[in-house]
């Protein structure tokens, strides 16, 4: 009796893991509204009932599927290694990019979360948080030694330099959902981003007017 109940749980766990990989697939293809449960479940070959008995909604089974998707993901740091600190600041910025552009569809849904105020307690949202925040220290240390070793000037502030760049690539993201195909594409944007950010950071400071003439 116990080894069939121990079966039945084992299978259970089994269908459930092979419904989320095959919505997660579904999702990242076609998007949240262009994928149906009925897709699923025939990509996955069980019933319907089957993703109602693991997921009670098309959004929870969505939530789900994220939560998958997100969890191997890491910030590779090894990349870094050997870089100068202008290397490292645009290998940073390259998989950030990498990131989205993988998850091109959660990041729509996430932010459509936050659009609409979502404020119920999400795996899926916390993880998202935790990465751009792990991405934003990473960018601040590799300024702040990159400063200390005289790569960059003296008087950047790393902290802001680091939100900006990620503010930045926010929005150029965010833009390739609304525009048309006759923009200028995310990754051409994203290395004018990487040139604009190392002249900024390598650049001397603005003087200011100089003695004896007027502003």
């Amino acid at each position: 009796m116990r080894a069939t109940a121990s079966a039945h749980a084992t299978d259970s766990l089994d269908a459930r893991d092979k419904i989320l990989a095959t919505a997660a697939r579904l999702f990242a293809q076609n998007g949240f509204e262009n994928t149906s449960l009925s897709q699923v479940a025939r990509e996955a070959n069980v019933s319907k009932a089957l993703i109602f008995w693991h997921f009670d909604s098309k959004e929870a089974l969505y939530r789900s599927a994220l939560r998958k998707t997100l969890e191997p993901y890491f910030i590779n740091m090894d990349a870094l290694e050997g870089l100068s600190a202008r290397g490292q600041v645009e290998c940073v910025i390259d998989q950030f990019y990498e990131f989205v552009d993988q998850n091109v569809y959660s990041v729509r849904f996430f932010l459509g979360l936050a659009l609409r105020g979502e404020t119920r307690p999400d795996e899926g949202l916390t993880r998202v948080v935790e990465l751009y925040r792990a991405f934003r220290n990473n960018l601040t240390d590799i300024i702040d030694s990159g400063r200390q070793r005289g790569e960059f000037r003296a008087d950047a502030d790393s902290t802001r330099e680091a939100a900006l760049i990620l503010s930045t690539l926010g929005g150029i993201l965010i833009q390739q959902f609304m525009t048309d195909d006759t923009s200028p594409s995310a990754k051409q944007l994203v290395d004018y981003l990487k040139r604009s950010v190392v002249q900024r950071l390598t650049s001397a400071p603005d003087a200011g007017p100089a003695a004896g003439r007027p502003d």
